[in-house]
């Protein structure tokens, strides 16, 4: 992958965990089997020397059978409309995450949900822009309003796709673990030479692998 990202000494991955935990329900037998998806993050160091937060304030994490590309993540992101486009809420944390605070295996749970058996091709992070941020080591806090600050995308709530490698089958009785790469140093790009100057565009970059 190459980079064009925010860095100091080293590339950074932020991973986050979703874990998809699979369970039979009900004792009808005609019934549909389903299991659970519940969702953690975590994180892996993070070495841009200039930052010292990244604050995302994550609304939800939404999956879907049907495969999204960023149009159909971005579909129905506010959160009035959690179900549009085939869309099923899968953790509803609502709070700001320092993405930093977990790394080296260091998880943070998310939530649950109860969901059909099956395959699953479409994931995306819901954020509230409005209430992310980034702060460098010198105490300077960039947001979207701030001089400088950080470029996002429009609209105060984002769908952010998470591109998946394979999908993700849910099995009941079985546990699928599939990790999600929130590639932190490349999905903050310096707007000319400096970022105490000019700030940082947001270009998020997030890759999914099974576990």
């Amino acid at each position: 992958m190459k980079m064009t990202s925010v860095r100091r000494a080293a590339t950074v991955m932020t991973a986050i965990g979703l874990v998809a935990v699979m369970a039979a329900c009900g004792s009808d037998s005609t019934s549909p089997s389903r299991g659970t998806i519940a969702v953690q993050l975590t994180d892996a160091p993070l070495l841009l020397d200039s930052v010292s937060s990244v604050n995302v304030f994550v609304v939800r994490v939404d999956g879907r059978m049907a495969a999204a590309d960023s149009a159909a993540a971005a579909q129905g992101a506010s959160s009035d409309s959690a179900s549009a486009g085939g869309w099923k809420t899968l953790a509803s944390p609502n709070t700001s995450v320092n993405l930093l605070a977990y790394q080296n295996g260091t998880v943070l749970g998310l939530g649950a949900a109860d969901v059909a058996a099956g395959s699953y091709q479409g994931f995306r992070l819901v954020i509230d822009l409005s209430k992310s941020n980034v702060t460098l080591v010198n105490g300077l806090v960039l947001t979207g309003t701030s001089t400088p600050n950080v470029t996002f995308p429009s609209g105060s709530t984002s769908g952010l796709k998470i591109a998946l490698s394979a999908p993700i089958v849910v099995t009941a009785g079985d546990t699928t673990t599939m990790l999600v790469d929130f590639d932190a140093a490349n999905s903050f790009v310096i707007r000319g030479n400096s970022i105490t100057q000019n700030g940082l565009l947001f270009k998020p970059v997030i890759h999914a692998t099974v576990k």
